[in-house]
């Protein structure tokens, strides 16, 4: 084939062959790509629908909570006024055809029908003969609201005047201090074994990790012991804060391995310019580790806010339950009103979810940054 000698060839045989190839890996990384996200959100669905049935339940009507089949959408009745009183509207099969009558009563399968355009005219039909539905309730989506105000002003013990508004300041108490107690006491601890030389620094860091394998029902009884009997801290929120404020290992591990990604160098010039320790630690060091304090104090919060087990020991008195103890105890005290139990079981989880929502930047930052050292 004679080629024009004006108009060269746009690619060699050999280029050619290169941008085929590069088509090719590129369609590939984009099939992979595709499939690892369908895989992911696949996954995902396991633990997204629980929680959208829950939000979804927290806006339905106690009728619309047991129905069969289930929907995902909340249902509530269409209403209609007689005499001042509302009544739901049910579709009713008569002798003069289908209506739409309101339900004075319903006992024993058998209704009691007024026509709201003329209360005084009734119906009494039976709702159902054989495989016939004679009286159908009429229902239309609707979110209810009220179940919020509702399930917050509701105590599991109403009794002693506690309900979840209480219960939701108790933990917001917990975990504020928690978190306090926890930067201040992990931080300093950290940059020890981080920066300073001192003798048996790695045999103490390894004992320190070593009390990471103690499960906390071995220290469960004696914890009791020394905040109830001894210390008598019975009934308060101490034994529940106070322990914050003495290091544990696994934060003292995390900030640790992010403290040693800080250049030493930077460090060494501040120790040439007169700097001591602290100033290092206060001025250099923690501004460059908002990361992981931030990932420790989204950790901190998490654990506090669902901790059950320390406040079902040391709290006796309703009025000092966190969240945690009031929606178990809502659960099993009285009769199940799921609908108000789902909506404050949303108001629990909505602190959680703000935290993580303004933290989440520096929290992945934190998350991806420890551990690897420059």
């Amino acid at each position: 084939m004679q080629t024009n000698p004006t108009h060269p060839p746009l690619y060699t045989d050999d280029e050619a062959e290169r941008q085929r190839r590069l088509r090719s890996k590129r369609i590939r990384g984009w099939l992979k790509a595709s499939a690892s996200h369908a895989v992911i959100n696949f996954v995902g669905l396991f633990f997204v629908i629980p929680f959208v049935w829950m939000v979804v339940t927290a806006f339905k009507s106690n009728q619309d909570v047991f129905h069969t089949p289930p929907r995902w959408l909340p249902y509530d009745y269409v209403y209609a006024a007689i005499d001042g009183q509302r009544y739901p509207l049910y579709r009713v099969q008569t002798a003069d055809g289908e209506k739409e009558l309101a339900a004075l009563k319903i006992d024993s399968g058998v209704g009691i029908f007024a026509d709201p355009a003329n209360p005084s005219e009734l119906y009494e039909v039976k709702i159902q003969e054989g495989g016939l539905v004679m009286a159908e309730a009429i229902m239309h989506v609707s979110f209810r609201w009220q179940n919020f105000p509702d399930a917050m002003q509701r105590g599991s013990r109403p009794g002693v005047g506690a309900n979840f508004w209480v219960y939701f300041k108790n933990s917001l108490i917990i975990a504020g201090f928690t978190i306090i107690g926890t930067l201040l006491a992990n931080t300093p601890v950290a940059y020890a074994f981080a920066r300073i030389k001192f003798p048996g620094r790695d045999v103490l860091f390894i004992l320190v990790l070593a009390t990471m394998m103690l499960p906390y029902q071995v220290t469960m009884i004696p914890m009791y012991k020394l905040f109830n009997e001894i210390l008598g801290w019975g009934n308060t929120f101490l034994p529940l804060i106070i322990p914050s404020f003495f290091a544990n290992a696994y934060d003292v591990f995390l900030l640790r391995q992010f403290f040693r990604t800080i250049p030493e160098e930077m460090c060494d010039a501040a120790r040439v310019d007169g700097a001591s320790e602290w100033q290092i630690f206060t001025r250099i060091v923690l501004p460059l580790s908002v990361p992981v304090l931030a990932t420790v104090t989204v950790f901190t919060f998490l654990w506090a806010w669902n901790d059950f087990t320390g406040p079902l020991l040391f709290l006796n008195s309703p009025d000092k339950f966190t969240m945690a103890l009031g929606l178990r105890d809502f659960q099993g005290q009285r009769t199940m009103v799921w609908n108000q139990l789902m909506a404050a079981s949303i108001m629990f989880t909505v602190p959680i979810i703000i935290a993580f929502f303004f933290a989440q930047k520096t929290f992945i930052q934190g998350i991806k940054l420890t551990g690897s050292k420059e």
